[in-house]
């Protein structure tokens, strides 16, 4: 298949891909800019700069959820593709090593802290029931998800390949399922169940799902997905449905939490296929490659952001004691929290997160194709932040020939 981009091949950060770190640092700046604490000013230029954070920020974790689907979803579609198994064992060790090191090192130091009582989060968290349960760490509930997605989608792709069966009829199951979702999550707001139709596993697992189609069509209908990619004007107008839906109807909550779950998945989807493809004339100009570096540590960030609100809270007191202009204090404190956010997540992703992956990587190496890479922290390369996948880039090299891909029925 030809790969479409314009300006050549991806540039990497190691053996990645920084188009998808990209996405994560637009997703882990969501989220930060919707949790930290902020000053009003009046200053119509930073209320405009503030405005879609504090209104729609927290999409941020929609944008996550079906990344790590597309993500994800590709490690196990990928040996699909190629054998028509998966090895679900080796994925969920994998996952675990991933995941679970830095994690329980943030259990830890809130242990150690005392700075919420034990009974708000100890045993949630231990449990990975902290999304129904409810956690005073109150970010780790999108983590819950995930690794229950990580139970979910291995044990599909298990039945899947017992039943032999093609991408069409993947795709097919996957949409039923996300169809099921949605209507169960429409019926949950109809009788009042906010709180569960934004924490709950059964009604957020289509955010990931629909990442997963997009994965399926990537790895087993690389034609369509090259099709789709193609039509440039296709994944606007799916952006620009987002846009337009976190403008105008976040603010309803019952008709967020019901279809614009589903819509935000949609737009999130084509979003990754527009960086994927069109970000070629980007990647060179510092911005572009400023947030993707902060993509690289999102997983970090994400999980020790919340730690950077005290301290940020008493940067404003002091400052509004003395007197400070609301601006320079919003300016302070957003650059405060900001660095100590995205430095925590730096210093505990190359103190933890890669020694484990090390670690896992020695113990339980991918399983590699001639045609596939999977990045490591060696040899100046880095591992993945939040998903664990580094995805090859799009066009004929980046997946097997037809012939290579497994058996006929596949495709």
């Amino acid at each position: 298949m030809k790969s479409f981009r314009g300006s050549g091949p991806p540039k990497k950060m190691g053996a990645r891909a920084i188009e998808l770190d990209f996405v994560r640092g637009i997703a882990i700046m969501m989220v930060m800019g919707y949790h930290f604490h902020l000053v009003h000013t009046g200053n119509l230029l930073i209320e405009t700069i503030e405005y879609p954070l504090k209104n729609f920020g927290r999409e941020g974790v929609n944008l996550f959820f079906t990344l790590s689907g597309f993500l994800v979803g590709g490690l196990l579609l990928r040996q699909y593709a190629e054998t028509g198994h998966v090895d679900a064992r080796r994925f969920i060790i994998r996952r675990i090593f991933r995941i679970w090191p830095a994690y329980y090192v943030l259990i830890a130091f809130h242990v150690l802290a005392g700075r919420h009582p034990w009974n708000t989060f100890l045993v949630q968290n231990l449990t990975h029931l902290q999304n129904y349960l409810g956690t005073s760490i109150t970010q780790t509930w999108s983590l819950a998800v995930e690794e229950h997605f990580y139970l979910v989608l291995p044990a599909l792709l298990l039945l899947f390949a017992r039943l032999r069966l093609g991408a069409w009829t993947i795709v097919s199951v996957l949409t039923s399922i996300c169809l099921v979702v949605l209507t169960a999550r429409c019926f949950a707001v109809a009788n009042g169940d906010l709180e569960g139709t934004f924490a709950y596993t059964q009604y957020r697992l289509d955010s990931l799902l629909y990442g997963v189609i997009l994965a399926t069509l990537y790895w087993l209908k690389p034609g369509v997905y090259h099709q789709l990619a193609r039509r440039k004007w296709l994944l606007l107008a799916g952006v620009a449905v987002l846009c337009a839906w976190l403008a105008f109807a976040i603010p309803h909550l019952a008709l967020d939490q019901s279809i614009g779950y589903t819509v935000q998945a949609i737009g999130f989807a084509a979003f990754i296929v527009l960086v994927l493809e069109y970000s070629g004339s980007l990647r060179s100009t510092w911005i572009y490659r400023g947030v993707a570096w902060i993509g690289l540590y999102s997983y970090g960030i994400y999980l020790w952001h919340s730690v950077a609100l005290v301290p940020g809270d008493m940067l404003i007191h002091k400052a509004s004691a003395l007197g400070l202009a609301p601006s320079l204090i919003w300016i302070m404190a957003l650059a405060a929290q900001s660095a100590l956010a995205i430095g925590l997540g730096y210093v505990t992703t190359r103190a933890i997160e890669y020694p484990f992956l090390l670690m896992r990587n020695t113990l339980f190496p991918e399983k590699r194709s001639s045609f596939v890479h999977e990045e490591a922290p060696a040899g100046g390369q880095s591992p993945s932040t939040l998903t664990g996948s580094a995805w090859p880039a799009v066009g004929e090299a980046a997946r097997p020939a037809r012939s290579e891909a497994g058996s006929g029925h596949l495709l």
